[in-house]
């Protein structure tokens, strides 16, 4: 299975280890402020720190928690000494937020615990889902379309580039019969499209016909308008989460990438996406599997997320709240761990704030390899390009790619991991292999209708663990990756089989 790659536009690996940042911005799902697992795309779709789902239509928000001031009575001295005092006036005080914890297995422990006010994104974000009269997540036909003003590029994991007219396209299929197309128009403002039951010969033609600027989404072609309709323009993750006040992560011990978060969300108005209707509507479309179960006494519905691998959801409304559990993880054991979600008093909130501050200051010194050229050459635009490799050595190893201005992070895992990334120029293909698998091995890259391209694989330090190998190319279209050892043995390959 291939790692997520995060990236950014930082010139400097140093630069990432000082401000102790992700510098690939992955895209996630619900992830904490801290990016609490999961992949986070900054491009197109993904320019959000809270649970920021690209993958079909999602971004994230949150809302700012209104504060009252005091009222107090105003005394107004008359010139002939009578005082006149205005009417007192009361102001009912708000709820307090309740606080939540959560009983994960025992690898999972607490990183953050915040409450407050976070800043929303939706109000930049235009979305429209149109649909089959017969479709949900994985049936009939439909698509959802959001746009992101600002975007200077599109950067996509496990992708392949496609061009539509004059427009460089990012697309890529999930197992389940889901695609995801991204790109960036003219005017800055990205675009992602979530599908299923489209071809790739219509997706083209829809990402030709698409007009979007800061001021608004449109169609110069809608002829897919004879079977689908509009049936919402509500940002689906505003329906299912809400607008965050409260989120608890927990960070599992034997791979940082690794989450438990849960999330408490004010419901949004139901005039902006609030209304029940809206939830019901978002839930069909962005969970696969839903399964309805039960949390101390309040309906919930878990369920995968579409196109998003094993990441899942339960969520549940109490009270005046929306309570959302997020995690890489098995529908049935999120449920188990969903069921556990508990009120919890001042005192223990403020005990699972001090485990987090002192988890966060007791970590390992991090130390940083020199960056190493693992392969280089031409495109097919006679532009010379160059791949790096280094290390982030400490309690959270990353593995630091560096191209072009761009730098980015993998985790290292005890498995070959093939990373793929599309920008409008270029495909990047990022492997990195443990030396307990095999110590040498080489990279093979197949583009549709060109010759094989075979690189070896790299030492660039015999003191680490693990060897490197990369390839770039500027050819649009489907290509294959396969790890291959000396003994023929295919090690790993994708698009995973």
């Amino acid at each position: 299975m291939a790692n997520t790659v995060k990236l950014d536009a930082v010139p400097e690996v140093i630069e990432i280890i000082d401000d102790d940042t992700d510098a690939f911005g992955d895209r996630s799902r619900d992830v904490g402020t801290g990016d609490e697992g999961g992949p986070r795309w900054i491009g197109p779709v993904a320019a959000v720190a809270l649970l920021g789902l690209v993958g079909f239509g999602v971004a994230t928000s949150t809302s700012d928690t209104p504060k009252a001031a005091p009222v107090t009575s105003t005394s107004i001295a008359a010139p002939t000494t009578v005082t006149v005092s205005a009417p007192p006036t009361t102001v009912p005080a708000l709820p307090a937020i309740p606080f939540y914890a959560a009983d994960p297995p025992r690898e999972f422990t607490v990183q953050s615990a915040a409450s407050g006010q976070f800043g929303n994104d939706f109000g930049l974000v235009d979305y429209e889902l149109w649909a089959t009269a017969d479709a949900s997540a994985t049936t009939g036909s439909w698509f959802s379309i959001e746009t992101s003003p600002g975007a200077s590029t599109v950067y996509a994991a496990n992708s392949y580039r496609l061009q539509a007219g004059d427009r460089s396209i990012a697309m890529s299929h999930s197992a389940g019969g889901h695609a995801l197309t991204q790109f960036t128009t003219n005017n800055h403002v990205g675009v992602t499209i979530a599908s299923f039951g489209w071809n790739d010969d219509d997706l083209l033609r829809l990402v030709a016909s698409v007009q979007a600027d800061p001021q608004g989404l449109g169609f110069t072609d809608s002829w897919f308008t004879a079977d689908h309709q509009l049936i919402s323009s509500v940002q689906p993750w505003l329906a299912v989460r809400g607008l965050p006040v409260e989120q608890v992560t927990y960070r599992s011990s034997s791979n940082f990438n690794d989450a438990v978060v849960v999330t408490v969300a004010e419901p949004a108005l139901e005039r902006v996406g609030g209304s029940d209707n809206d939830r019901q509507v978002a839930l069909r479309f962005l969970l696969d599997r839903n399964t309805p179960f039960t949390v101390d006494g309040h309906s919930a519905v878990a369920g995968t997320v579409i196109g998003e691998g094993s990441y899942s959801i339960a969520t549940w409304t109490a009270d005046d709240y929306i309570v959302t559990v997020g995690a890489s993880l098995p529908v049935s054991e999120l449920i188990a761990i969903a069921r556990t979600v508990h009120e919890v008093d001042a005192p223990e909130w403020a005990g699972m704030q001090f485990q987090a501050k002192r988890r966060s200051t007791s970590t390992t010194p991090s130390t940083v390899t020199s960056a190493t050229p693992v392969a280089s050459g031409t495109d097919a635009t006679s532009a010379p390009w160059t791949i790096s490799a280094a290390m982030k050595l400490g309690d959270q190893p990353q593995i630091l790619w560096s191209w072009d201005t761009r730098i980015g992070s993998t985790t290292p895992l005890d498995t070959v991991q093939i990373n793929t990334v599309v920008d409008e120029q270029r495909t990047y293909v990022l492997v990195d292999l443990p030396r307990t698998i095999s110590e040498s091995a080489e990279l093979h890259v197949q583009h549709d209708g060109l010759d094989p391209v075979v690189v070896p694989f790299r030492d660039t330090d015999p003191s680490l663990d693990r060897t490197f190998a990369a390839d770039a190319f500027s050819e649009p279209g489907p290509y294959a990756v396969q790890v291959v050892a000396a003994d023929g043995t295919v090690l790993a390959e994708w698009p995973t089989p």
